[in-house]
């Protein structure tokens, strides 16, 4: 199996499931070989300090890379995989396009509410659901999972009654859908593929050493009366191995977004561990900063003209020995 070819079914088969159930799953969709080396290409541990990369932010127990495509190869030949192309064609027909892609890790426990994914945004502000036709793809990439993955079967059929809801309650489902709840014990490179306006979740959980691990994209057919609809995606021109003005258009390019990336993320929404991990970071760095600025001041600009070219090229004389 290609490392970026997904071991599913035929493309009839899923597309049934979906319509039918609101889900498709399959395990070991992705060889655990290949899942590792998908997650390898992201650093979790690296908070980045005025250092001109796309790196993960932090929101709560969770952290989000939510450029992939600019910093995963593999990422990039997933979401444009002909495999996922063809689910797409099949499923939502035509003026599909990629809304959100994104890696996601989440420890120390979660309680994920009961929601659907068809929101409609104002900036960061939540105006409501659509009716779009959408598709969530989640490869799982580490285990175990002791927060499986949970869908209310045939819920994208009759979720729309509950479009003034962002989210809703346990123990509402409990009481209402109970026994139409799947649940999914996933495993490293299983594969869940769900209509977005299915009600789902992942199970809390409250495990403070667990760590789970996902990668994720969401497929919209969007209409013309929602121009802007959609997260902006920043794309790494290198990975563009397979140029056509249909993938150009799944991708967004030159096409109005209006969203904001998720989640919105600042210092204030880190967690106590990161931000000591990050206070570290920052009493290490400000004493380099403050070495370094005492000798630039102490250094005439020709010696630290001299002292760079004698880092860039250690064997050139300095200016002052050519002179000479």
């Amino acid at each position: 199996m290609s490392w970026n070819t997904l071991n599913i079914t035929s493309t009839a088969e899923i597309v049934s499931s979906i319509r039918e159930k609101g889900y498709y799953f399959a395990e070991s969709a992705l060889d655990k070989i290949e899942a590792d080396r998908l997650l390898e290409e992201i650093d979790f541990d690296e908070i980045l300090i005025n250092k001109n990369d796309l790196g993960v932010v932090c929101s709560g127990n969770q952290k989000f890379l939510s450029h992939c495509l600019a910093k995963s190869k593999r990422a990039y030949d997933l979401i444009t995989s002909q495999q996922v192309l063809d689910v797409c064609n099949a499923y939502l027909k035509v003026g599909y396009q990629l809304i959100n892609h994104r890696f996601c890790q989440t420890r120390r426990g979660f309680h994920m509410p009961w929601h659907t994914d068809n929101n409609l945004l104002y900036g960061s502000q939540f105006l409501g659901k659509h009716q779009m036709q959408g598709l969530v793809f989640i490869i799982y990439l580490s285990e175990p999972n002791l927060s499986p993955f949970q869908y209310i079967e045939g819920s994208h059929l009759w979720s729309s009654k509950y479009d003034d809801e962002i989210y809703i309650s346990d123990r509402w489902v409990q009481t209402h859908y109970q026994q139409d709840i799947r649940t999914f014990e996933i495993k490293k490179g299983d594969l869940i593929i769900f209509d977005l306006h299915g009600i789902h979740r992942a199970r809390p959980f409250k495990d403070r050493h667990h760590v789970r691990n996902i990668f994720q994209f969401q497929v919209e057919q969007i209409k013309d009366e929602y121009l802007g609809h959609g997260e902006q995606n920043l794309v790494n021109a290198g990975f563009i191995d397979n140029p056509s003005p249909d993938l150009f258009n799944y991708l967004g390019f030159g096409i109005q977004r209006n969203y904001p990336v998720f989640p919105n993320s600042s210092i204030a929404t880190m967690a106590m561990p990161e931000l000591m991990k990050l206070y570290k970071q920052l009493l290490l760095l400000t004493l380099k900063a403050i070495t370094r600025n005492l000798a630039k001041g102490l250094l005439t600009g020709e010696w630290q003209v001299s002292l760079k070219r004698k880092l860039w090229h250690p064997k050139l004389p300095s200016s002052n020995s050519r002179k000479s």
